[in-house]
């Protein structure tokens, strides 16, 4: 396989990975307005920065890890799709640990209720 899909398979690893979170409860796929208010912004601002960087001989991407599809101002189509999966992902698993901490709190509570004290 060609290392030209190394960063588009990691960020498919990523995806993969925490996909069951959303099947368990965590719904950031099902609520997409509130996903996209809390991923917009990451993005933009750096998308933005990227494209400075990029601009200014700041940084480069090796053309040996990307496919060479790139997004207007040189930036590669990888970088777009890391600023959406890494903050999905850190999304989703924010969800599901305040989900699980819900579910923890709620259990203990009912089992403070049924021991006779």
């Amino acid at each position: 396989m060609s290392d030209h899909w190394q960063y588009l398979l990691v960020m498919a690893a990523c995806v993969a990975i925490t996909l069951p979170l959303e099947l368990i409860g965590a719904r950031v796929y099902r609520r997409p307005a509130r996903w996209m208010r809390a991923l917009l912004p990451v993005a933009v601002v750096f998308l933005v920065w990227d494209a400075i960087a990029i601009a200014a001989g700041i940084w480069s991407y090796n053309p040996a890890y990307v496919t060479g599809w790139t997004l207007p101002f040189d930036i590669p189509v990888e970088e777009l799709v890391f600023f959406v999966v890494v903050p999905t992902c850190g999304l989703l698993t924010y969800e599901t640990v305040t989900l699980m901490l819900a579910r923890i709190g709620r259990f203990r509570r009912a089992r403070r209720e049924r021991v006779p004290g």
